[in-house]
């Protein structure tokens, strides 16, 4: 956007005094990825000209300034991507809510407490010895709840006993930019050219109907060889001419 697309739409700026931050808490980015993945994509940010600064944490923002850890940066735009925090219920026992608001859930996806509430997907925390952070907020995850909670509460109509939960991790992906991306794979991990074609391929076959992954193929298509994408969100001042003021009256 910052070297193709902003400058096509508002010659009249001056790029040259735009600057990307991206303040990360963490001590690396993507922290639910391999360190490879993480090194890779600190790589091509700073390729790319985004001033990243890792063990850092944004902890207020008054419209036009930013704190992070004690120091102050000046800015017009924030956008805040540090993830979800549930909404309490109330009526939940004690204790239950860990971390962001999250619900404790035990091996059936179960509140604990509780008999018949059960939480799943993001707002549920499963917390295990392999997991002491709870599962990633992905939909992979949140997908397979769904069908193992699905057959339990079956097998508790038909008086079964219920099946644990364990998630299975097929693997990982993150793209950074035009022919940047990482993947991470259970037994394979890459990085490149080819690990965007992955990603943009996976996403397209997710799409349901024909129609929407076509038009989404041509889409990306158009947008990889002409670098067209029109903004729209600035507007310019506009000022009548004598002409429409005349016709008004």
């Amino acid at each position: 956007m910052k070297k193709y697309v902003l400058p096509k739409d508002f010659p009249e700026l001056d790029f040259s005094k735009m600057n990307i931050n991206l303040y990360e808490a963490a001590p690396k980015l993507l922290v639910a990825f391999s360190e490879q993945a993480s090194v890779k994509s600190l790589g091509y940010l700073q390729n790319m000209g985004v001033n990243v600064f890792l063990n850092t944490k944004v902890s207020g923002y008054d419209g036009g300034t930013a704190l992070a850890d004690g120091t102050y940066f000046f800015t017009d735009t924030v956008i805040w991507t540090a993830g979800v925090k549930g909404s309490p219920i109330n009526g939940l026992p004690k204790g239950s809510l860990v971390g962001g608001n999250g619900i404790s859930v035990n091996e059936y996806n179960q509140v604990l407490g509780t008999q018949n509430c059960y939480a799943i997907g993001d707002v549920a925390a499963h917390i295990t010895e392999e997991n002491p952070k709870g599962l990633p907020m992905l939909a992979p995850v949140a997908q397979q709840q769904g069908k193992k909670l699905a057959k339990n509460l079956l097998n508790l109509i038909q008086n079964r006993s219920m099946e644990d939960f364990e998630y299975k991790n097929k693997g990982v992906m993150a793209t950074i930019g035009r022919k940047k991306a990482v993947v991470d794979l259970p037994h394979y991990k890459f990085q490149g050219g080819f690990a965007w074609l992955v990603w943009m391929f996976i996403h397209i076959f997710s799409l349901v109907g024909f129609r929407n992954k076509a038009v989404a193929f041509l889409d990306w298509l158009s947008n990889y060889f002409s670098y067209d994408r029109p903004l729209g969100l600035i507007i310019r001042p506009y000022y009548r001419t004598k002409t429409e003021t005349k016709s008004e009256q």
